[in-house]
């Protein structure tokens, strides 16, 4: 819709503070996609040596600020030569609750990686991926509550996913029922019809799950 001064001027004090409200939950979404943006770009800077402003929630009540700390400390591989995570953003869909205080989205990650483990020959990689998660605003700046890359499919390039699919790299290594517990619950597997999860929020996410640490908003759970 289009709007004129002369439409504005016609305009009740309690339908302006409604715009009002709106520009304010819509300029967030574009703020939550900068902060969303710049985890990607250092998700991993704990391991190549980028500072960065914290993102995360850590003094919001349930985060666990130490478990966080420390596992950006634990060192991945033991040459960062060769290395490389670029996982860029995608298809954002982003769901302000109406205080503009909480925010759920759920984005697609193409990526590329060049991966070793100790100082062998990095390992080039094709990965897909998904970031869900939950967002609050603290001291009037928003920040990540929850919510990691979680894996589709992640292969060697000169092999397919359905015959490579190479698990999250962390030590000390993930077992299968961690890895399908944590970052690789959604992965695929040839020999399952795969879910459309994590969905994104639908627009009445906030009236169904108050929550802002609830999860089955991911999985339509209410259904």
């Amino acid at each position: 819709m289009r709007w004129t001064m002369e439409d504005l001027d016609l305009l009740d004090e309690k339908e302006i503070h409604q715009l009002e409200k709106r520009v304010d939950r819509l300029m967030s979404v574009w703020q939550i996609q900068n902060l969303r943006g710049n985890a990607a770009v250092f998700h991993d800077d704990q391991h190549i040596g980028e500072q960065r402003r914290e993102l995360n929630a850590l003094n919001y009540p349930g985060v666990d600020a130490e478990g966080i700390l420390e596992f950006r400390r634990k060192p991945v591989v033991d040459s960062l030569e060769g290395n490389m995570l670029i996982h860029p953003l995608t298809t954002p869909v982003v769901e302000v609750d109406e205080s503009n205080t909480k925010a759920r989205g759920v984005w697609w990650s193409l990526g590329i990686e060049g991966l070793s483990i100790s100082r062998e020959i990095p390992t080039a990689i094709i990965s897909v991926g998904m970031v869900p998660g939950a967002h609050v605003k603290v001291d009037g700046e928003w920040k990540i509550l929850w919510g990691a890359w979680q894996r589709t499919a992640k292969n060697e390039y000169h092999a397919g996913w359905v015959e490579s699919m190479i698990p999250t790299n962390t030590r000390p290594p993930l077992t299968p029922e961690q890895d399908r517990q944590g970052f690789g619950r959604y992965a695929y597997q040839k020999d399952r019809v795969r879910k459309a999860v994590p969905l994104p929020p639908e627009s009445d996410t906030w009236n169904n799950f108050p929550d802002e640490w609830d999860q089955n908003w991911m999985t339509k759970a209410h259904l």
